[in-house]
């Protein structure tokens, strides 16, 4: 998924604003199904970044931070609820641009998905793919939420 980045005349307030949007960390499952996530986020020096799961999937509510940091690489890794919709939102801010992305996908029990962020010329983008075969790397559909200026897009029935 890609996300082209905004100019943004309010660099304090959106600084802020990225500081201040969620600060609940994300906690994993400890019981029932569950699927394995490993989190690449490659950005330029410089660069804030959030990435957050949603409590609530379809409305985008109850932000959860699962990384939280600035100018560097991030790999981490967790778990995440099998079977359910997950959706994950993802901020990046660089100089005056910035980049935010709501996007959703189910998890299948057992799974093992690796999450990839790469920041480009006046964009960022995220993908994720099952490595749960390693021979056998695929791509996984996402449901792009971020669209028409909403954050949060309704999913389609």
């Amino acid at each position: 998924m890609k996300k082209t980045y905004i100019p943004s005349l309010l660099v304090g307030g959106l600084a802020l604003a990225l500081s201040a949007c969620v600060t609940t960390p994300y906690v994993a499952p400890e019981s029932g199904a569950v699927a394995e996530l490993a989190v690449r986020i490659t950005t330029a020096k410089g660069t804030g970044i959030k990435l957050y799961i949603y409590d609530d999937a379809e409305t985008c509510s109850g932000a959860k931070t699962i990384i939280d940091d600035a100018g560097k690489t991030n790999i981490t890794a967790t778990k995440l609820a099998a079977g359910k919709l997950t959706t994950f939102g993802y901020d990046e801010l660089m100089g005056i641009s910035s980049c935010k992305v709501n996007f959703s996908f189910f998890p299948i029990a057992d799974h093992i998905y690796v999450l990839d962020t790469l920041t480009g010329r006046r964009a960022c983008t995220t993908r994720i793919v099952d490595a749960t075969d390693v021979n056998n790397v695929l791509p996984v559909p996402l449901i792009n939420r971020t669209m028409n200026g909403a954050r949060c897009a309704p999913l389609k029935k």
